[in-house]
């Protein structure tokens, strides 16, 4: 084998494995589909589906950390009113 055909050889080899664009998401149900596409125009400067899943991600999960926060806010709130009704009720109870 010349140089030729190794180097066309390689250039096939080279060509297979370049993924076809209209494949990459190919697997997929509609609904998915749906989903990424809305995510893709959401990120438009995304170099790509999985880069712009990331950053869908991280800003889905930073909204779920602040939703956290504002719940955990709450509960402590709501425990410490509980915490004290209880001393006034143990003080009304001592009374009687």
């Amino acid at each position: 084998m010349d140089l030729k055909q190794l180097m066309q050889k390689l250039a096939q080899i080279e060509e297979r494995k370049k993924p076809d664009p209209e494949e990459k998401l190919q697997g997929f149900d509609s609904r998915s589909m749906r989903a990424l596409a809305k995510i893709k125009a959401q990120y438009p400067n995304a170099p790509d589906d999985l880069a712009a899943l990331l950053r869908h991600v991280t800003n889905v999960d930073k909204d779920s950390d602040t939703a956290d926060e504002k719940h955990i806010k709450k509960i402590r709130d709501l425990e410490e009113r509980v915490t004290t009704l209880e001393k006034k009720l143990t003080l009304l109870l001592r009374k009687k």
